[in-house]
């Protein structure tokens, strides 16, 4: 997958995919780094290790954590879909 792929599959803005490949100092998001492992498809363990390199952890309390757990577990990688849910329940949208 190139990058115009993941970035716009992510739903992310091409200057902050800019910022993660060019300053190593940069730290994403965690809507940032979930938005990534959505587009790339991540599987749960795959996107759990994604986040701990980033210095993200999910926590089983907190609702925005709850829906990406469910969408990964059933492999729903569709982000406006996802997106959809997030905003039902109040949370913040991914790649917003």
């Amino acid at each position: 997958m190139d990058d115009v792929t993941v970035y716009k599959k992510a739903n992310i803005d091409r200057k902050v995919f800019s910022r993660i490949r060019c300053k190593k100092d940069y730290k994403p998001t965690k809507k940032t780094a979930v938005a990534f492992a959505i587009a790339l498809q991540l599987d749960m363990p795959a996107m759990l290790d994604l986040l701990s390199r980033a210095g993200i952890a999910f926590s089983p309390s907190s609702k925005f954590d709850l829906i990406i757990t469910y969408f990964v577990t059933n492999k729903v990688y569709d982000i406006y879909e996802i997106n959809a849910a997030l905003f039902k329940y109040g949370q913040p949208i991914l790649g917003a």
